[in-house]
């Protein structure tokens, strides 16, 4: 667990990484592959991905330097369980709200049962934080193949990406009978028409929008109009909204909004 430039939480841990929805934006399949070691070939010469990855203990490799040192990603972007990170919320005393996966899709559907539920046990083991979750696959919050649900807790919030009109839908998959859901609108790659989706609006607790960051030449910066629309639904139903600093160019600093359902105002913490 560590430090983080997300805005919207304290820290990130990442008992599990790599994704395979293959997003062109994703900002994490390039950290992974950055530092994914070269002498640790994971995919088949025909090109055939060998299968998930479970590590019980970390994978020491020589850095640049000379000097050895823990390998944070050595499948790349591949599914790769690091059990050895599971007590880590234990560590920290220090209450923290803390995004579960940054560098993963917890919920995709190529991750087993037995993942989501040794890191859910994790958690309740150390119930002093606040954890969030976030999935392109929130169908899977609601049923596995074991055909129960995830844990309702004060202090887990759940969430799925929005980025598009065709994605609005997914709010309705979020966790039945949870008072803790969010939708994080980021990127915000188009109109999503936020006036007709205004039972979205009533029903989720919070949400998060930011525009696509990267180095992309083809990068798509939304309308200042999409952008309000969305802010003008929530100030309907007086729900909290955060715009990350990607916005900033957009609608100026004066304008932007970051409140928390918890608290009002971030802090500097």
């Amino acid at each position: 667990m560590k430090k983080t430039k997300i805005e919207w939480c304290d820290s990130t841990w990442n008992p599990v990484t790599g994704c395979r929805h293959g997003c062109e934006y994703c900002y994490a399949r390039r950290i992974a592959e950055r530092f994914r070691p070269f002498d640790m070939p994971h995919i088949t010469e025909d090109g055939v991905f060998e299968g998930i990855n479970d590590l019980a203990t970390p994978i020491i490799t020589e850095c640049k330097d000379g000097k050895d040192r823990t390998c944070a990603y050595p499948y790349g972007f591949e599914p790769t369980f690091h059990r050895y990170r599971l007590d880590e919320p234990e560590r920290w005393t220090k209450p923290r709200t803390i995004f579960v996966c940054s560098m993963a899709d917890l919920f995709g559907e190529w991750v087993p049962d037995s993942w989501i539920d040794s890191v859910f046990a994790a958690c309740e083991k150390a119930p002093q934080h606040r954890y969030l979750f976030l999935t392109k696959n929130p169908q899977r919050y609601c049923k596995n193949e074991y055909g129960y649900g995830v844990p309702l807790g004060d202090n887990m919030w759940y969430g799925t990406t929005v980025s598009k009109r065709e994605d609005v839908h997914k709010f309705n998959l979020l966790p039945a009978f949870c008072n803790n859901t969010f939708i994080s609108i980021e990127p915000l790659l188009e109109d999503i028409e936020a006036g007709k989706s205004n039972i979205m609006f009533r029903q989720v607790d919070w949400f998060i929008i930011g525009a696509e960051t990267g180095h992309g030449h083809n990068n798509i910066v939304p309308e200042r109009k999409w952008i309000e629309d969305i802010v003008n639904e929530c100030d309907k139903y007086g729900k909290p909204v955060f715009m990350k600093n990607s916005l900033i160019p957009i609608v100026g600093e004066k304008n932007m909004r970051r409140e928390f359902p918890w608290r009002k105002e971030i802090s500097n913490e």
